[in-house]
Parts: C-alpha cells; sequence; structure tokens
C-alpha cells in the first residue's frame, strides 16, 4: 500500500524518474517546475525505485484521487504536468519522455481535469499546451480541447489592474510565441478598451484622484501587448506632439515619461515636430534668462528619437550637443556617449564601471570619477561624501580643464585646508555651480570621453 497522498502520487507517476536519476545535478535543477508536494525529487525516486508507469496514475485515480486539487501556487496535476512541457529540456530530446507525458496528460483530461483552472499566476494548463501544436492536434482530435470561452474582464478598477499587471507579465515569461498568441488574443485583446478608457481618465483632468505613474506605465504597457497597432494610433491621437509646449504640464510629462521608461517607438516625425515647438523656447544665448524647463522634455524626446532613428537623429543630437542650455547639451552628451558604449560621467556609472575602490582606478578613470562625485554633490547640495583631499584634486582638475569658474566654487568649500560645515556656504556654492552657463563641468568631461575612446577599455560595457 503506498503511503504518498493521492494528488502527489499523480503529479510524480507523470515524471520517469529513472531519467531524472540518469541526470547530473545541474541538469536537476534546471527541470524548471518545483513540485508542488511536500516531498522532494529525490525523496520520489526512492519512493519509487525509480520506476514509472502510467497504470500508477490511473490506479490512483479509480481510488478516488482528485484530479483537481492545488497546492499552495494553485497548481494541479495537469498545470505542473503541461508547464513541464514548456520547460523541460526532456521533452524536446526524449521521445520517450514526450509520449509519456503526453498520455499522462492526455489520461487526467479524460478523468476531468479542468484545463481552464489557473493557478495564483494567472495561467492554465491552455496557456502552455500551445507551445506544442502536434500535442495540441491531438486533445483536439480527441475532443478533449474546450470551445472558446468569453474571458470574465474583472470590472472593480484595482481588480483590473491587477489583472492586466499579471496578463503583462505572462507575456513576457513565456518562452514560446504560440503561447504568447494565445494570451494576447484570449485575455488581453478583449481588455484592450477597458485599459485605454482608464488611460483616458487618468490623463483627464477629472482623473487626477485615479493618477498614479506606475498604473500608468502598467496600463500603456498592456494596450502595447493587447494590441499595438492601435496603441500606437492612440497615444499619435493626442495634440501633444503637435503643440510640444504642452509636454511642460504635469499630464503631458507623465505620459511622456512613461513612453520613455516603456521605450515606446513613437513616429519620428511627430518627436520632430514637438521637439521644434520646445526648441523655440529655448535661450537664445548663455546670457538669455527664460523661465522654461523645455530641456527637460527635449532631453526625453532625443532619447526617444535616437532610439528611432538611430544615425538619422545624431546630426540633431550633435546640434544640441553645442547649445546654450546646460542640462539638455549634458543630455545630448550622454546620449552619443550611450550609442558609442562609453563610460557617461557620472558617479554611479564610474562605480559600475571601475569598482567601489578609487584607488584601484587608472589615473584618468579617478580623475573623471572625482569629479563626477564633485560635481554630483553640488548639484544635490550634499557634500557629506566629499573628503578635503577629493576637492583639492577636483579644484586643479578644473582649471586644467579651461574651468576656472566652477574650480573657484569648489574652493569655497574649503577652509584652512578643510571641508566646510558651515550650511550657508555649502547653499551658497550649490547656487552659483547650477546657474553657471555652459560648458558645465559634466559636458567637458564628456568630451573627452567621446574624443579619447581608446583610454576607456570598458568600452563594451553596456551603459544605463
Amino acid at each position: 500500500m503506498r503511503t504518498l497522498t493521492s494528488t502527489t502520487a499523480l503529479i510524480l507517476c507523470a515524471l520517469p524518474l529513472s531519467a531524472q536519476t540518469s541526470s547530473s545535478a545541474d541538469e536537476q535543477q534546471d527541470i524548471a517546475p518545483e513540485v508542488p508536494v511536500a516531498i522532494s525529487l529525490q525523496d520520489a525516486t526512492s519512493s519509487f525505485d525509480g520506476a514509472f508507469s502510467l497504470e500508477d496514475m490511473r490506479h490512483y485515480i479509480a481510488d478516488g484521487a482528485k484530479v483537481n486539487e492545488t497546492d499552495s501556487n494553485g497548481d494541479t496535476p495537469l498545470l505542473y504536468l503541461c508547464r513541464a512541457i514548456e520547460m523541460d529540456y526532456r521533452y524536446n530530446n526524449d521521445p520517450h519522455f514526450a509520449q509519456t507525458l503526453d498520455e499522462a496528460i492526455i489520461l487526467l483530461l479524460r478523468s476531468g481535469a479542468d484545463i481552464m483552472h489557473e493557478n495564483k499566476s494567472g495561467c492554465n494548463a491552455l496557456f502552455f499546451l500551445h507551445s506544442k501544436p502536434e500535442l495540441m492536434a491531438k486533445l483536439k482530435e480527441a475532443g478533449l480541447l474546450p470551445k472558446p470561452l468569453s474571458v470574465r474582464i474583472p470590472h472593480d478598477t484595482r481588480a483590473f489592474l491587477r489583472y492586466i499587471k499579471q496578463r503583462t507579465s505572462q507575456a513576457e515569461l513565456t518562452r514560446h510565441e504560440a503561447s504568447r498568441e494565445y494570451l494576447v488574443s484570449q485575455y488581453c485583446a478583449p481588455a484592450y478598451d477597458r485599459a485605454q478608457e482608464h488611460v483616458t481618465l487618468m490623463l483627464s483632468a477629472a482623473g487626477a484622484r485615479y493618477r498614479s505613474y506606475e498604473d500608468l506605465c502598467a496600463l500603456l504597457a498592456f494596450m502595447r501587448l493587447a494590441n499595438e497597432e492601435k496603441a500606437q494610433q492612440y497615444i499619435l491621437s493626442f495634440n501633444y506632439w503637435e503643440h510640444g509646449e504642452h509636454f511642460l504640464e504635469e499630464v503631458p510629462a507623465l505620459m511622456l515619461k512613461a513612453l520613455a521608461e516603456l521605450e515606446w517607438d513613437v513616429a519620428p516625425q511627430a518627436l520632430r515636430t514637438a521637439l521644434a515647438k520646445l526648441d523655440s523656447m529655448l535661450p537664445g544665448s548663455p546670457d538669455e534668462m527664460i523661465d522654461c524647463d523645455a530641456a527637460q522634455p527635449m532631453g526625453i524626446l532625443l532619447t526617444m528619437l535616437m532610439r528611432t532613428e538611430g544615425d538619422r537623429a545624431e546630426p540633431l543630437i550633435r546640434k544640441y550637443a553645442e547649445c546654450n542650455e546646460a542640462n539638455l547639451a549634458y543630455t545630448a552628451h550622454r546620449i552619443m556617449l550611450q550609442r558609442l558604449s562609453l563610460p557617461v560621467p557620472e558617479k554611479d556609472v564610474f562605480h559600475r564601471l571601475y569598482g567601489n575602490n578609487p584607488e584601484t582606478m587608472q589615473p584618468i578613470h579617478r580623475r573623471l570619477y572625482e569629479c563626477a562625485l564633485v560635481d554630483e554633490a553640488l548639484r544635490n547640495n550634499d557634500i557629506s561624501a566629499l573628503s578635503s583631499g577629493v576637492v583639492e584634486r577636483v579644484i586643479a582638475a578644473f582649471r586644467d580643464m579651461g574651468l576656472s569658474k566652477y574650480a573657484d566654487i569648489v574652493a569655497t568649500l574649503l577652509k584652512n585646508g578643510s571641508l566646510t560645515d558651515d550650511r550657508y556656504s555649502i547653499q551658497a556654492a550649490h547656487h552659483s555651480y547650477i546657474e553657471q552657463p555652459p560648458p558645465s563641468p559634466r559636458i567637458i568631461m564628456a568630451r573627452y570621453i567621446l574624443a579619447h575612446p581608446e583610454q576607456f577599455p570598458t568600452s563594451s560595457t553596456e551603459q544605463p
């Protein structure tokens, strides 16, 4: 008399355990799904003495095993086996294993297993089965596939947001295009209009209390998954592109930020039209003061344009690299550096590329890192990460770069050779630093890196 529970037996009987004992420990770890019972694969092997028989499954079912019983993850024996079809390397390499698994799935379905049952991740057996057209054909011929069902789309807003996030996550994780197509057609496409309505509400004046950047990103990602063509048309229907000045406003700026984060391929002409409108709002000279932060949306638009147009966008990027708006000029330089896979002159980038110990960096890398460290400290009005030695070396470096005004500002952080703790002096240095006209230290550093790529052996390292 076997001592395993009926559900345990159904799941374990479906795997040819002798094949598992002959594989290496590393290969066993790659057999993706965790057995949804308390017993381990090793215990199962010893319990069954390495033997396997579909007849065992028939006996357990005949003895009243619950074929739709679930584990803590919501997996049933059928769902577990169907997931193994997609994720177990043996299915494609061992014909006997594949045939046995197919027969086990057919047996469970004929015994009343629910092919549409969803686990806690929102997956059902049919989702995984779509990755195997031949098996799907067998099931269809045997009359074991369900008729198309209407998907229930949650009405409650929070439940709907959970639904679309779950479906998007499933699509990102699936390994087979056929499974993805099933997911999109069955569960995503029917919910597209509802998602678009939510986005429209969020971006309206009446939707302020529903507005969430995280939810907006999730909704837009889902819309693109459910119907990319329709989603692209929807985004281009906004008049923000024709009247780029709207991106200075809170709601359009939020949408632009979300599109950039999602790496949304907006039509290049729409991006160029918005850039041209914002360009007219930039200062005409370093001395011209305009109370307008057009540089921020322009930087995002330039990044998106480079991603969609590639080399064709380079002349425009270079134009803005020489403009009179310091932040926009730096953004243009950053785009060019990333395009060439060169380090961006920012503290965190140098940390990631060369390690956290500046002493181990080559002299040029350490010099640029310390300049970036001081630059960030003064921009953020927080010099707690600095030391007097770093400040002294950066003062000399700035003078070598022809940045005497910046060097003089940094020098105010030192009092009698020590770093000042006077908040007034630090605040004054911060304001003076950020108000200086271009070129800024970050731009000079970026130009140096662009001009001397051979000095940066990490050029193959991907930049953020």
